[in-house]
């Protein structure tokens, strides 16, 4: 497991706050990114408000990300 530092909401409407986490370990398939910078989009926003009431907390938004490759798994081509 990797240990992971984020900012999340814990409820609907809740200031993002720090928050750790563990991702599992990458496999065949997957491409590891050490995460530089993260935007956080409107729709991020709704999705914290859980103003479409399909939300699942605690959350960490932020989808459109910059980053750097650091592995990838022996089953990927591109």
């Amino acid at each position: 497991m990797i240990p992971t530092k984020s900012y999340a909401a814990q409820k609907a409407g809740d200031t993002l706050a720090p928050f750790n986490f563990e991702r599992r370990n990458p496999g065949p398939h997957d491409v590891e990114i050490d995460i530089l910078y993260c935007g956080v989009c409107h729709t991020d926003i709704h999705l914290v408000n859980n103003d479409w009431g399909i939300s699942v907390y605690p959350m960490v938004p932020g989808h459109e990300i910059i980053g750097r490759v650091v592995s990838v798994g022996e089953h990927v081509k591109n």
